[in-house]
C-alpha cells in the first residue's frame, strides 16, 4: 500500500472516530451523570509498575490412609496447619484500634507481597 492510500485510509478512520464520538457528546449532553461517567471512562489512568516478591509458607500434617474421609479428623488438622502459620506470620500481622465507634474495634492485617 502506497502512502496516498494509507493516508487516505487513516484519514477515514479519523472521520468515523469523530463521527462517532460526536453522537456519543450529542447522547450524553443532557445529563451531567453521563458526562461524567463518560469523562471517567475515557480519562487516561497512570499506573506503576512494581516488583513484588512473594514467599511461600508452608505447613504439612500426615493424614493416616485410614482417617482420610473421617471430616472431623480432617478439620482438626486443619486447625493446627493454621496454628502453625499463624505463629509464622504473627510478626507480620499488623493491629489497629478503633475506640471512636459504639463498639470498639481491633483489626488485624497482613500483606503477603513484598516490594
Amino acid at each position: 500500500m502506497n502512502a496516498r492510500q494509507t493516508k487516505k485510509r487513516l484519514k477515514k478512520q479519523i472521520d468515523k472516530l469523530q463521527s462517532d464520538n460526536d453522537l456519543m457528546r450529542r447522547i450524553i449532553s443532557n445529563t451531567p451523570q453521563m458526562q461524567e461517567l463518560y469523562d471517567v471512562c475515557n480519562k487516561p489512568v497512570n499506573y506503576t509498575l512494581a516488583h513484588i516478591q512473594f514467599e511461600e509458607y508452608r505447613s504439612e500434617a500426615f493424614v493416616p490412609p485410614s482417617r482420610l474421609h473421617d471430616d472431623e479428623f480432617i478439620a482438626l488438622l486443619k486447625r493446627e496447619l493454621i496454628k502453625k502459620l499463624s505463629d509464622v506470620l504473627k510478626d507480620y500481622i499488623t493491629y489497629e484500634f478503633d475506640i471512636h465507634r459504639i463498639n470498639p474495634t481491633i483489626t488485624a492485617s497482613i500483606i503477603v507481597g513484598r516490594k
